[in-house]
């Protein structure tokens, strides 16, 4: 462990695993203590243990922040055990069925809306009202490439992560008078266990389409986030860090670009 974030307090949504296990892990071993937010309670749970085995602070506040009345209790109950948030990550994302855009159901825009881009929004508020009290305090947000670089049947989800990216820029144009930092970070193909998941199941056997060649970690972005929010940020907000070994540049076909629907 080392003393670069100094016992700051920190919320990471979707906590639980993945790339926010590897941001809260990140952040905890980098001296903040963590509250691991996630539906999950068996994974918050795993994440705070491996914090806690490893010398570091954490909590875990299970709840499902699709909900505004879940994301005050979680924030409440966090504060109230942590101390005030001084690092938000909203990090949790739905990414819902694929499905092509004529046959979502509302029900399904609706929760990915409210858990996706409706959390980044509540939560950001939520915490910013005690950061402008003490006039500081960074907030990253998880975008994607997808927002630019979209794949069929992911619309619902590609649609909350643009509006993520534009509603951070919005976020630090507000806050920054206040010494309050907002970024986002928007990671390409990394091998998480979801995405690997996906690919077995479409069967594919190619290479990442990256120009490294290889995919992504969550380790990666947690990198990348613990930048963000660290004192070797202190002069950037407002900006978009794109995390993806070049996939942005590549010409190689995604290997999603073909799947068909599925539920």
């Amino acid at each position: 462990m080392n003393n670069l974030l100094d016992s700051q307090v920190s919320l990471v949504t979707g906590g639980g695993g993945g790339i926010g296990a590897a941001i809260s892990m990140t952040l905890a071993m980098a001296g903040a203590k963590v509250a691991v937010v996630d539906r999950d309670q068996v994974g918050a749970d795993a994440t705070v243990g491996a914090i806690l085995e490893a010398g570091g602070v954490a909590s875990s506040f299970v709840g499902d922040i699709a909900t505004s009345s879940e994301r005050i209790e979680i924030y409440n109950r966090a504060k109230g055990a942590l101390g005030e948030i001084d690092i938000l990550v909203n990090n949790a994302a739905d990414h819902g069925s694929r499905l092509s855009f004529l046959e979502i159901e509302i029900d399904e825009w609706e929760r990915i809306l409210a858990t996706n881009l409706g959390a980044t929004w509540h939560f950001s508020q939520l915490v910013a009202r005690s950061m402008i009290e003490r006039q500081g305090g960074a907030i990253v947000n998880l975008g994607a490439i997808q927002a630019s670089l979209p794949v069929a049947t992911y619309v619902s989800y590609v649609a909350t992560k643009g509006g993520i990216i534009s509603l951070t820029k919005a976020l630090a144009v507000e806050l920054s008078p206040h010494g309050i930092r907002v970024n986002s970070i928007s990671p390409g193909a990394i091998a998480t266990p979801s995405t690997q998941s996906a690919l077995s199941n479409i069967g594919t056997t190619e290479k990442a389409p990256t120009l490294l060649g290889r995919m992504g970690s969550s380790r990666d972005i947690a990198n990348g986030v613990l930048f963000l929010v660290s004192p070797a940020s202190s002069f950037i907000t407002g900006e978009n860090l794109v995390v993806d070994g070049g996939r942005s540049l590549s010409r190689d076909p995604d290997p999603f670009s073909s799947f068909g629907s599925r539920t």
